[in-house]
């Protein structure tokens, strides 16, 4: 039994190694196969980048400011796709030898173009270009601009400066000089003083005190334009830490100086500022080649600029943003899918979207959202709306009435029933919005809009108006008469006092409205409704009868006399032969029957002759003369207060 082990044990022993070196032979065999299976499938696949190339390297550590010598070079080859384009090649490197470092390398890094110099900065002065000079100013956390400003940045500088050193004073402006002075100066002097200096005489001391009262105290000069920042504090700008697009070192969190790179002019032009006015810089991107386009700037320019912001936000506030649709949240949305109202402002406008997706208002009815514009306060309008107020959206997105005028946002009153108004159409009517965004009477009285009507002409008539006229409006929204006949809105005539003028008092006067709307005398003539008032009894009176009796309407819709006193209406008697004032019948005793003829006490029916008699012998005169002023301050509908007060003659 133990021969037969030991003949196993013998036997094993060749196996085992036998086994062991064909492993080693086969794990041989395929790395070998497998690296020429890598160098075919490199050579086949790979173009020129996947390539070798021979890029120079440092070959022990290089410190800034070291010399390159031949000795600390060495080289290695890397694939050409990873090598930097700004990688020296091996065999360039005679071309590089003797420059000096400008940042740390270390040993196998590659020694790029952009780490050498021809020449190193022994010091501040050598980072200094040839021709050009530093000078140090004083800063303060404003011009530091908070201290953000660091080497290397770019500024520009301004000076504020009395007028007077300037140089442009009264006693240069004279009639030979005067135009030569900066745009911005002479747009400060009244057109009329400008007139006046430019034929004066040279050296006229009053023309001379005058404009020096006009012209700016101070005014704002540029004085130097993109400057390099050399320095701030005692933190020098490194040129080669921009090449690497590596940040400027910052030893100090606030400074007092800056040095800045000018030239010898520069420095004189900036010297002459620092001491006669004060200095601001302003800092501009790097790659910023532009330069200020003004000459001087003063505090009158601060108004002309005032204004110009206040157009550029009524301008904005006149646009209309174009609704698109709705999106999944039901939110109403432009076509570029920006939000311009959410679906909780929408409900508050009385819209809101179904089951089905689409947009519909309080009664289920489909609003296109297409149809919809939003004003610059949030009122979303429907375009038809705006047509039927006589307005429509231009190509520039803001509202404009019929004659191309644009119309505020502000002025924009949409109605709970969807319609569109201005709220000048409604104060010419006495009516005003309260801060609820209703529309009330002077009392204060909530209108109900459902019972406004709008003429052709634009002028807004309530129920009372109406009611005066015999008129009404149904539940249709229609305008009725007394015996239920609908009357076309646009046919209504309103006089300048503001009264609806009915088809039977128009034809008292031999007035009445033809087929286009318009007013005509029997002529056909046309005849302006603002000329047309009535008289106490209704009748109306036009500019010709007025007129007769030395009287006429004013800008305001008044009447008023020659002198330009206000004759109200209601003292006003249109008879049979000619107009009349209470005041005058009553100062010869007389009245006016029901057939509009003058009569004396005793009944007696005057003449023609008699009549004009009267008239002529106390002409009609007002009692006061209408003097507007403005109290001050606005009321909450922004319509400013106004009173009238009445002088007695």
């Amino acid at each position: 039994m133990a021969d037969v082990g030991e003949k196993k044990g013998v036997f094993g022993i060749p196996l085992l190694i036998g086994a062991v070196g064909f492993g080693l032979a086969a794990a041989l065999l395929s790395y070998i196969y497998l690296k020429s299976e890598e160098k075919a499938l490199i050579e086949k696949y790979a173009g020129r980048e996947g390539r070798p190339v021979t890029v120079l390297v440092a070959g022990a550590d290089l410190r800034k400011g070291a010399v390159l010598r031949q000795e600390v070079l060495s080289q290695r080859k890397i694939p050409l796709q990873f090598a930097h384009s700004d990688a020296i090649p091996a065999g360039d490197y005679e071309k590089y030898l003797g420059r000096v470092v400008e940042v740390d390398i270390a040993a196998g890094k590659p020694i790029l173009k952009s780490f050498l110099d021809d020449v190193f900065p022994v010091d501040f002065s050598d980072t200094v270009p040839v021709g050009r000079r530093a000078m140090t100013i004083q800063v303060d956390d404003r011009n530091a601009i908070a201290s953000f400003l660091r080497p290397g940045n770019h500024v520009d500088l301004f000076v504020n400066i009395p007028s007077a050193f300037s140089g442009f004073t009264g006693g240069f402006v004279t009639s030979d000089l005067i135009d030569d002075l900066p745009g911005a100066l002479r747009d400060a002097i009244p057109p009329a003083l400008l007139e006046v200096a430019r034929t004066a005489d040279t050296g006229n001391q009053d023309i001379q005190s005058l404009l020096a009262g006009a012209l700016p105290k101070d005014v704002i000069l540029p004085v130097l334009q993109d400057v390099r920042v050399l320095a701030t504090g005692r933190d020098p700008y490194r040129e080669q830490l921009d090449s690497l697009r590596y940040p400027q070192p910052r030893s100090e969190r606030n400074f007092s100086t800056i040095t800045l790179d000018v030239s010898p002019r520069d420095a004189a032009l900036l010297t002459a500022a620092l001491d006669k006015g004060e200095i601001l810089a302003l800092l501009r991107n790097r790659e910023d080649e532009g330069t200020a386009d003004f000459a001087t700037v003063s505090a009158v320019d601060l108004f002309s600029n005032a204004f110009t912001m206040a157009e550029a936000a009524s301008e904005q506030r006149s646009r209309v943003s174009a609704a698109a649709g709705v999106d999944a949240r039901g939110n109403l949305v432009d076509a570029d899918g920006k939000t311009l109202m959410s679906s909780e402002q929408l409900a508050a406008a009385g819209l809101k979207v179904n089951a089905d997706g689409q947009l519909v208002d309080e009664n289920g009815n489909v609003v296109d959202p297409t149809d919809l514009v939003v004003t610059a306060d949030g009122k979303v309008v429907n375009k038809k709306a705006l047509a039927a107020a006589g307005l429509s959206v231009n190509e520039a997105g803001q509202v404009v009435d019929a004659s191309g005028n644009v119309v505020d946002a502000d002025d924009i009153v949409v109605t709970k029933d969807g319609r569109v108004m201005t709220r000048q159409e409604l104060a010419a009517a006495g009516l005003s919005v309260n801060a609820d965004g209703e529309v009330v009477d002077a009392t204060g009285k909530v209108v109900d809009t459902a019972k406004i009507v709008k003429t052709a002409d634009g002028k807004i008539l309530t129920a009372e108006a109406l009611a005066a006229a015999g008129l009404s409006v149904n539940e249709k929204g229609e305008v009725v008469d007394a015996d239920g006949n609908v009357v076309d809105p646009s046919k209504l005539v309103v006089s300048g006092d503001g009264k609806v003028l009915s088809t039977e008092q128009l034809a008292a006067a031999g007035l009445k409205v033809n087929e286009k709307g318009e007013v005509v005398d029997a002529n056909g003539n046309v005849v302006d409704p603002s000329t047309l008032v009535t008289d106490a009894n209704g009748k109306v009176l036009d500019a010709k009868t007025l007129a007769a009796a030395g009287l006429s309407i004013n800008e305001n819709g008044e009447i008023v006399d020659k002198d330009g006193n206000v004759v109200e209406a209601a003292d006003l008697v249109m008879t049979e032969n000619g107009l009349l004032s209470k005041a005058q019948l009553e100062a010869a005793g007389l009245k006016v029957d029901a057939s509009g003829k003058v009569v004396d006490s005793s009944g007696r029916v005057l003449s023609a002759k008699e009549v004009a008699q009267v008239a002529a012998n106390t002409p009609i005169t007002g009692g006061s003369k209408r003097i507007d002023l403005i109290i001050g301050g606005s009321s909450k509908d922004g319509i400013a207060k106004q009173t009238t007060l009445k002088a007695s003659e």
